[in-house]
């Protein structure tokens, strides 16, 4: 299947689920000394990847080995799991690692489904580019609390139990709270944030540069600040995408700081729905009444899905979040509660589950507990507050919608285990002079834009903090004004001017010929989005439909050819005499501006790529066809 940006944004946004939930401890400090750790300074060995699902050239895999405690590096390892594209361009100009949130995000994944897109769009040809599952994350001995099915048990339970089987889940919830300390003893403190920057350090070492540059995302860019304040003088360039950093928040800032954030993304998924009527299926009058009666029927009685499932209020809650990261879920999400209004809760569950990292098969990737872990190690646990009311009255007042379901005595109890105990939260304070850009959303819900501002603060007088007037959470790949800035940044260590704001793109218009160019072309639509996707066409770029039109590859150009012809567009040339290779362009009459690209792909490239039914959404026996208009301009 050919690859898009579509794609790439959707590999991104679900790396960045985690939510930072519990952001800081006031008890903040700096770095304790540690051992010597010139033992583990190796070369880095690259071969191909393997294993499944593992990645194909140009893509190269290797690790490093780490001490698991830099203040006893003489005890265990661990090894880091590494991936990387190497410069393509002769000898690499340099390393840009990499790392995409959570916490617990895999890098690894980042770089092999995003990677490509990444180095064509940043114009990081010169570079290695790489990605590392850090510490106590999936490759790199993913660490787990609970077995699959005790996260399918517990995940979504319902705290305000009905029934009888869901009064017996919630009694047995509470047996869970030790379950990360239980199943992995107490060097479950060795997996803070502290220790991934040092890891960080050592596959620098490893790869034989003096320097790194940097590309963070979310929890990311609190890592890259970590790493930038433990070794200032080993900092190239970094860019830090949706900056988090809880450095001298107070005990309100930490509860508050992101349900805001999440209030607001969710007002303005509800104006979207109930301006954009005709896009959004859940539109009405009143949409957040409209969720709200629903999130009430689900806590009374839950609807199932096909596969037996328990889609109750609390699926709701955190599928609504989920497509909050991304506008390009907003249609998405208002789908899912169509359906939830109509019984059907498959739709929303995905949603939750994207959140969570449940795969298909049901199985769980290890973000929801290693997550856990590298907050608790990093001091990220929330202070628990003196007046555990006023704090709970102060979320009412300012994020009634988000605070649902939230309780006083949840304010009132520490969230990570006792076994931790209250590590310093490290404060990011950078000495250098390498240049920092910070990406800041004014409408992101994870990471509010008063972080990006304290972290631009915090990394030193050359740091540029830019403003991002996007909705979602980062804009990496989303934005053509971020990815410029990243480009300059890297491949010229140029900074952008002071004050810069980022605009979100904007899609090519709709032609006001477009209805007479394909009248009666025949076949069923297709979604948009999903022929922008197979075809890498990027909406900023060209105004394009889909068709499914019954026939062979053949038969079904030689047809829309001969109906363009009858609405005035006649054949106007292609750079292959095959459709399915090259788009054949066809001319208007009247209008020489008017050029309307035709693609037609072939069966056997559909059924590799799972598109038709029943995995897809193609009936058998159809072919699809593309039809755009791309602006002279662009």
């Amino acid at each position: 299947m050919r690859k898009s940006r579509k794609a790439t944004k959707m590999a991104i946004s679900l790396a960045l689920l985690a939510t930072l939930v519990g952001c800081g401890s006031s008890d903040s400090g700096t770095a304790a000394p540690v051992d010597d750790v010139s033992s583990f300074e190796k070369t880095i060995e690259w071969s191909t990847c393997e294993g499944k699902d593992a990645p194909e050239a140009p893509f190269e895999c290797g690790f490093v080995a780490v001490p698991l405690d830099y203040r006893n590096a003489t005890g265990k390892t661990l090894d880091i799991a590494l991936v990387r594209i190497p410069a393509s361009e002769g000898k690499p100009k340099g390393i840009i690692l990499t790392n995409p949130g959570g916490p617990g995000g895999s890098g690894f994944d980042f770089v092999a489904n995003a990677g490509e897109d990444l180095v064509t769009d940043l114009g990081l040809e010169k570079f290695d580019l790489v990605g590392f599952d850090p510490r106590g994350v999936d490759r790199s001995n993913g660490l787990r609390c609970w077995t699959d099915k005790e996260q399918d048990t517990y995940t979504y339970y319902d705290d305000t139990p009905d029934t009888p089987e869901e009064k017996k889940i919630d009694g047995r919830a509470d047996s869970y709270d030790d379950a990360c300390t239980e199943k992995n003893g107490l060097s479950v403190v060795q997996y803070s944030t502290e220790f991934t920057a040092r890891d960080m350090d050592l596959i620098r070492i490893g790869m034989g540069f003096e320097k790194l540059n940097y590309l963070g995302i979310s929890y990311g860019t609190y890592l890259g600040g970590i790493y930038a304040t433990l070794f200032p003088s080993r900092v190239e360039t970094m860019l830090l995408d949706g900056a988090f950093d809880p450095s001298g928040d107070t005990v309100e800032q930490q509860y508050t700081t992101q349900a805001i954030g999440f209030e607001k993304a969710f007002d303005n998924w509800v104006k979207w729905c109930e301006k954009e009527d005709n896009e959004c299926a859940f539109a009405s009058k009143d949409v957040k009444s409209e969720w709200n009666v629903l999130y009430k029927e689900l806590d009374k009685k839950s609807i199932f899905t096909s596969d037996g499932r328990d889609v109750n209020h609390n699926v709701l809650n955190t599928g609504t979040k989920s497509a909050l990261y991304s506008e390009s879920e907003w249609k998405f999400l208002a789908e899912a509660l169509a359906d939830v209004r109509d019984g059907k809760g498959e739709k929303i569950q995905s949603l939750a589950d994207s959140y969570y990292r449940r795969n298909i098969d049901g199985t769980y990737d290890s973000q929801s507990d290693s997550g856990y872990i590298i907050r608790c190690a990093s001091g990220f646990d929330n202070d628990v507050p003196s007046d555990p009311q006023a704090v709970m009255e102060t979320l009412q007042s300012k994020a009634p919608w988000y605070s649902q379901g939230m309780t006083v005595e949840g304010i009132a109890e520490p969230s990570c285990e006792e076994a931790f105990g209250k590590p310093k939260l490290l404060n990011i304070n950078f000495s250098g002079s390498a240049p920092i850009v910070v990406i800041g959303g004014k409408n992101d819900p994870a990471t509010p834009f008063r972080w990006s501002e304290e972290m631009t603060a915090n990394m030193g007088d050359k740091a540029v903090l830019v403003a991002s007037t996007g909705e979602g959470h980062s804009q990496i790949l989303v934005q053509r004004c971020v990815d410029l800035i990243a480009k300059d940044l890297f491949t010229k260590k140029k900074l952008p001017k002071k004050g810069t704001v980022c605009k979100p793109d904007v899609p090519v218009a709709e032609p006001s010929w477009w209805d007479t160019a394909i009248r009666n072309i025949g076949g069923t639509n297709v979604d948009t989005e999903l022929g922008n996707y197979y075809f890498s066409i990027d909406s900023v770029d060209a105004f394009a439909r889909y068709r499914a039109i019954p026939g062979s590859q053949t038969s079904v150009f030689a047809s829309v050819a001969r109906q363009l012809t009858k609405n005035g567009f006649a054949f106007e040339g292609s750079t292959s005499e095959d459709p399915s290779m090259a788009p054949q362009w066809f001319q208007s009459a009247t209008d020489e501006n008017a050029l309307l690209g035709v693609w037609v792909e072939t069966p056997d490239s559909l059924a590799k790529s799972g598109m038709y039914e029943p995995d897809g959404e193609l009936p058998k026996g159809t072919i699809l066809v593309a039809l755009y208009f791309w602006p002279p301009s662009k």
